[in-house]
């Protein structure tokens, strides 16, 4: 194979800039096999020097492998790698590699070190490639019972646990935490410590201004409640009705257990 045919074929295996073909061939006395590996982890090298780098661009996704619910954010530095296939494939190859694990996954932490490992390097030899910084920026693994929405774009995908019900209104309420971007679902997984602190501020207040005491704890009730309403998901106003509470929409038998919702910054 002549030196050119070489330098073709490796530059369509790895995507490398034809300069950085060109040496690797050459340190490796052109043996293919050696300079993808040259080329692989002067990659991974270079990715180093752009970890601080913003990444303000990514692709999310949640899907169903082998039986597993399985998320992804992966995160880049511009929209046009965000929408190259190339990026898109890593993804596709990240986020099959994740799916191969047994347990309950929520965080980065949460993986076994050689698959962590391994898609860390991925991404980095990646990285080499496009002189752009990429990091992980959440994963998800579980096989309870979950409706899953992914928003046309792939920016925000969002999961709703539940019990009873039907898909239908499992959807409708994904779309309210893509759109609404809740923290809780009710008022009861609110943190205690808050809604105390929350308490004591407007009891204060209210005992200023001079209200009955016997009024105070149920005034204090409906303020934190109101405070909150934006917060919690069944208190949100519909989006498709706003004389409706989410609550409102829920059949007598559905129970909703918690949600998920995957975007930059969540």
């Amino acid at each position: 194979m002549s030196n050119i045919e070489l330098l073709k074929q490796l530059r369509e295996l790895t995507f490398a800039p034809i300069k950085d073909c060109k040496e690797a061939l050459a340190e490796a006395g052109d043996d293919l096999e050696k300079a993808q590996e040259i080329l692989k982890k002067k990659g991974i090298a270079k990715a180093g020097s752009r970890a601080e780098r913003e990444t303000k661009e990514w692709i999310v996704k949640i899907v169903e492998i082998n039986e597993k619910t399985v998320g992804l954010k992966l995160l880049c530095e511009t929209d046009f790698v965000a929408k190259n296939e190339n990026f898109q494939a890593l993804f596709d190859s990240v986020l099959d590699k994740i799916a191969q694990g047994s347990k309950e996954i929520t965080a980065l932490e949460d993986l076994d070190p050689a698959v962590a490992e391994t898609v860390e390097n991925e991404v980095k030899e990646f990285m080499g490639k496009t002189g752009e910084n990429m990091k992980i920026g959440g994963v998800l693994v579980t096989k309870k019972k979950a409706y899953i929405y992914n928003h046309p774009g792939n920016k925000v995908a969002s999961l709703i646990f539940f019990e009873g019900g039907n898909d239908e209104i499992a959807k409708e309420l994904a779309l309210q935490v893509t759109a609404m971007n809740p923290t809780f679902v009710s008022f009861d997984q609110v943190d205690a410590n808050e809604t105390a602190k929350m308490k004591e501020e407007f009891t204060a207040e209210l005992k200023t201004a001079g209200k009955p005491e016997a009024m105070i704890a149920q005034i204090v009730d409906g303020k934190i409640k109101k405070a909150l309403a934006d917060t919690v998901l069944l208190e949100q106003e519909y989006i498709r009705d706003g004389a409706k509470k989410v609550k409102d929409i829920l059949p007598a038998d559905m129970k909703v257990i918690a949600f998920v919702r995957m975007a930059i910054g969540s």
